[in-house]
């Protein structure tokens, strides 16, 4: 037997499948580690004059990549967060005043979804924040820098 399910938790589960997923953890890890590693073996071999497949350029290409992938995991993993409100309006203007002290502007809606960009040139460093309003809460989902930003905003209004 199936138990019958609850439309309002069927209701927000189905509102999650509308969430974009940014690259994790270990997808960062990797992107950075593999291009600073492979940058930094490059310049290494280079600067020392040495063959590319000698121990030095690929010990110091291995830090580096290494070093690298910590900070991207620091700094650009996607996060998400979850922000609970009991008037829907107040939240609106709070978002409204956070996104705006933080030079972003609403770009576009598809179904619950709002994506939130910064403007001109800017947008491709920044990162997009996209944020699903519930019933009684709001999901945040952005590059760790971002977030940690958001809820330090929002914990000071």
């Amino acid at each position: 037997m199936t138990q019958p399910s609850d439309p309002q938790n069927s209701a927000d589960l189905s509102l999650d499948d509308e969430l974009p997923i940014g690259p994790g953890t270990s997808f960062t890890f990797l992107y950075y580690f593999a291009t600073a590693g492979v940058i930094t073996w490059l310049f290494v071999a280079r600067l020392f004059g040495v063959g590319l497949m000698t121990t030095l350029p690929e010990e110091i290409g291995l830090v580096g990549g290494v070093l690298f992938g910590l900070v991207g995991i620091l700094f650009n993993r996607s996060t998400t967060l979850e922000i609970p409100f009991t008037s829907k309006k107040k939240f609106r203007q709070q978002l409204s005043d956070v996104m705006a002290s933080m030079g972003y502007a609403l770009d576009t809606t598809e179904g619950s979804v709002d994506r939130y960009q910064k403007p001109k040139a800017s947008r491709f460093f920044a990162g997009d924040i996209f944020v699903q309003q519930r019933s009684q809460s709001a999901i945040f989902i952005s590059r760790v820098s971002n977030i940690r930003t958001l809820k330090r905003r929002f914990e000071k209004s």
